[in-house]
C-alpha cells in the first residue's frame, strides 16, 4: 500500500485537516519586517517553539493549499 493511497484506509477522521492553536506577532505593527508564529495551546509542556520569518516570505493562510 502506498502512503498516498487513501482507498485502503480512508475514513472521515483521516480526511480532516489538523487544527492548530496558533497566533502571530510582528516586530513592528506599523511597518513589520518579521512575523513570529507560536502555539497558544495549553498542553503543559516545557518546550517553547516558534517560527520567525521575514514578512516578504510569509504567505496568507488563505493561499496555502
Amino acid at each position: 500500500m502506498s502512503v498516498v493511497d487513501k482507498t485502503a484506509v480512508s475514513t472521515a477522521s483521516n480526511d480532516r485537516l489538523p487544527e492548530f492553536e496558533l497566533e502571530c506577532m510582528y516586530d513592528d505593527w506599523d511597518d513589520p519586517e518579521t512575523v513570529t508564529v507560536f502555539s497558544t495551546a495549553d498542553d503543559n509542556t516545557l518546550a517553547t517553539a516558534w517560527l520567525t520569518a521575514e514578512c516578504g516570505h510569509a504567505v496568507s493562510l488563505a493561499n496555502v493549499r
